[in-house]
């Protein structure tokens, strides 16, 4: 069995140990004469909330707490699809593995940043409709580092959106990609950050350069080489060196706020995207099985996860 990269583990250890009833939680998407521009647009106001309550992640710190998960949708006729997600979160992690110049040298710091995290249906997925993304987290290994993400068969396959409050949300984005029977993929074009680390794991690889266009951040093509250069007394560097996204990765679109304890999120695509193989391809006339899950400051088991979910247009 392969070993999971940290962000399927992330999928993984959000559904594991969490089985739910027959039945689903609905979510009706309101249709509206404009798409929202962002968590405060007006056409907002015409959609009916759902309130979720989602289950803290076995083995983690949330184990047996609750997490009250307010969702609510809109689209317009052959356009988009746009969800918007809001739950209480007391800190606004955004500061993932940053290093930091401490006493003459580079000290990597505790932090990770906070994320949403969607698995639509593309290809039906046997039980997903009513067990939600369990029935994708399977265990065949006693070792939780070995646990793999994917489905059962090759005939289901499932749409993968992933908001990252650093690495993807500041650049306006959440990751598309999908679940295969064998494993969680990347949809095809360019959105990953990388790693912010010289080959001895002792220091940044880059440094800001001259400019950047997502401010605070190093973005792949404007940072600099760090070799040679010494830090400053207290000089903070981003752990990851965003990515521009381009392509199908880019599909989702995405505006967020973080304000009084609270994240709000906005999740924007298109009804139709055409690739019927790794996308979900909205239809008015249908439902459409999902499940969602929030991570505060997102180690593999900080996260809270909804039940199967379901959405319907109006």
């Amino acid at each position: 069995m392969k070993k999971l990269g940290i962000l399927s583990a992330l999928l993984v250890v959000a559904c594991a140990g969490n089985v739910y009833a027959a039945g689903a939680n609905l979510v009706v998407a309101k249709k509206v004469s404009k798409d929202p521009v962002d968590v405060t647009s007006p056409e907002w106001s015409s959609a009916k909330e759902a309130v979720l309550i989602n289950d803290g992640a076995s083995g983690g710190p949330f184990e047996g707490k609750k997490l009250e998960v307010k969702v609510k949708s809109v689209y317009t006729k052959g356009g988009n699809v746009s969800v918007l997600v809001s739950w209480p979160d007391a800190d606004q992690s955004m500061a993932k593995d940053s290093w930091k110049f401490t006493k003459g040298k580079w000290v990597k710091q505790n932090g990770d940043e906070d994320k949403l995290a969607f698995n639509w249906e593309i290809k039906r997925i046997k039980n997903f409709a009513t067990k939600g993304c369990t029935v994708v987290c399977h265990s065949q290994s006693k070792n939780k580092e070995d646990w793999k993400y994917h489905t059962e068969t090759a005939t289901e396959r499932g749409d993968i959106w992933e908001w990252k409050a650093e690495t993807s949300g500041l650049q306006g984005y959440a990751e598309d990609g999908y679940v295969d029977d064998d494993s969680r993929k990347s949809d095809a074009g360019s959105g990953k950050a990388k790693k912010n680390e010289a080959a001895d794991k002792k220091s940044p690889k880059f440094v800001a350069g001259a400019r950047s266009s997502v401010p605070g951040q190093l973005v792949e093509g404007e940072a600099v080489d760090a070799k040679g250069k010494k830090g400053k007394e207290g000089e903070v560097v981003p752990g990851w060196v965003l990515s521009k996204f381009s392509g199908s990765m880019a599909d989702v679109k995405a505006k967020s706020k973080w304000a009084n304890g609270r994240w709000t999120v906005m999740l924007q695509r298109k009804m139709e995207t055409g690739d019927k193989e790794n996308d979900v391809q909205f239809d008015p006339r249908r439902e459409f099985a999902f499940g969602l899950a929030v991570f505060n400051n997102s180690s593999r088991h900080n996260s809270y996860n909804s039940g199967p979910m379901k959405l319907k247009f109006d």
